[in-house]
């Protein structure tokens, strides 16, 4: 009898979900960059990259100087140790599914449209952004 306990003990643990390990019904990351600092920039894309490899649902908000990671012909600087910039890991995340927005303010004050963008970065809106980051099971980084 307590073989069998034991038994549905073990089964209960494997069948609770943990953010970890993929068994997750759905997860969220949400990573809000502002820094102007290409090596946090490119960490932020980084660790977006493997959440979303991992199997999670990421939106970018690109906001203040961060919003010229999503302009076209924007100086960019390779970074040790592998040469990428966080335009290039920005551009697989678009090619991957990833929804990325700038901030409503970027445009008008750095005089720029949305013909200046990058294919795949809109404008967001921010009654729908306020939606995604009250999603009970989104996690928040800010950079």
């Amino acid at each position: 009898m307590y073989k069998y306990i034991v038994m549905l003990f073990l089964a209960c643990l494997l069948a609770v979900p943990t953010f970890g390990n993929g068994s997750e019904k759905s997860k969220n990351l949400f990573v809000i960059v502002t820094t102007d600092d290409p090596i946090t920039q490119l960490m932020s894309m980084v660790l977006a990259t493997q959440t979303m490899k991992k199997g999670a649902t990421v939106n970018i908000l690109l906001c203040g100087e961060a919003g010229s990671l999503a302009v076209k012909n924007s100086p960019e600087i390779l970074l040790k140790p592998n040469d990428k910039s966080p335009q290039m890991l920005l551009k697989n995340l678009i090619q991957n599914g990833v929804n990325v927005e700038l901030c409503p303010p970027y445009l008008p004050n750095k005089e720029k449209n949305t013909s200046d963008l990058i294919a795949g970065v809109s404008v967001a809106k921010p009654s729908m952004v306020a939606d995604k980051l009250l999603h009970e099971n989104t996690k928040i980084l800010s950079y």
